[in-house]
């Protein structure tokens, strides 16, 4: 079987993964500020992330054009349903593993899916992969090595909770992201980023809405400025971030596309120093910087 992929890169394809890297990399600070802000449990912040994010894209996926899809019935099936349901279970892990464990940690963890993905594109999709994305890829994962090692020496953990559970969480997280990530690469040859992103949103926040019911937390914030996090996580973080690398998938070959998306951990890490007073360790700084020189070296062997 073919790979879904081009060989090479797609230039707006590949800013477009970026960009929701980015977008993306907001979602834990504005999380853990709704939970703040709001006086929410970090579950139900996650519903709110689904619903306000599957209202976002349901306006551009209803008033855009549709030319993108092509055989969609026949592709997707009775299918519909099955990212929406790997949707749930990656936010319920990832948000909840903000209350025991760092967001710089939990982000980073999350991001081991590139192994997963990578295997799985080599193995089933036939991608070649070359020495220098090896290379690349072997530098990266130091880097993560590295910043995932500094939370062990810190005297203090940034936050209260068991940190052990918090990476267990971000490591189940990975297994859902990959998975996801690779039903939308697969979906894309078919299907607009839009639809794919309003399905599985939508069936996301359907299933996490009885969890968030029964959960210890109240699921309205308490106050009217608790709103603001959760509609900016919706809107900018869910489906500006998530729409853009959907976008994005289409025309960079699956691997590179995972190592792009480690951009994610990088700004994540920086943003929880600024807004949120985790503060980074050197090694976590030093850890970032081999993150960035070794997804440096990816792109390069891929152009």
């Amino acid at each position: 079987m073919n790979s879904p992929s081009d060989q090479k890169i797609s230039w707006p394809h590949f800013f477009g993964l970026v960009g929701g890297a980015v977008g993306i990399a907001f979602a834990p600070i504005f999380a853990v500020l709704g939970a703040q802000i709001g006086n929410l449990g970090l579950i139900e912040v996650a519903f709110w992330r689904l619903l306000f994010g599957t209202l976002a894209i349901g306006l551009v996926f209803f008033f855009s054009d549709r030319a993108g899809d092509e055989n969609g019935k026949s592709r997707w099936g009775y299918w519909m349903w099955f990212p929406g349901l790997i949707f749930a279970g990656d936010f319920a892990a990832w948000h909840w593993s903000f209350e025991h464990t760092s967001v710089a940690n939990s982000t980073l963890l999350a991001n081991v899916a590139i192994v997963f993905i990578t295997i799985f594109s080599w193995l089933v999709w036939k991608e070649k992969i070359s020495r220098a994305f090896l290379v690349g890829a072997l530098v990266a994962a130091g880097g993560v090595v590295l910043l995932v090692a500094s939370s062990a020496v810190r005297e203090k953990p940034p936050v209260d909770g068991n940190p052990v559970f918090g990476d267990f969480l971000a490591l189940v997280t990975a297994c859902f992201y990959g998975t996801y990530l690779l039903l939308i690469k697969y979906f894309r040859r078919w299907h607009s980023a839009p639809r794919l992103l309003f399905w599985a949103s939508a069936v996301a926040a359907v299933l996490m809405l009885p969890v968030a019911l029964i959960h210890q937390g109240p699921i309205f914030p308490d106050t009217l400025v608790g709103w603001w996090p959760l509609v900016a996580l919706g809107v900018i973080s869910h489906a500006g971030g998530q729409g853009l690398i959907a976008y994005g998938l289409k025309g960079v070959p699956a691997s590179l596309g995972a190592m792009t998306l480690l951009v994610q951990p990088v700004c994540t890490a920086g943003l929880g120093v600024w807004i949120l007073g985790q503060a980074l360790i050197p090694m976590q700084v030093l850890g970032g910087g081999v993150v960035l020189l070794g997804l440096a070296l990816a792109i390069r062997s891929k152009v």
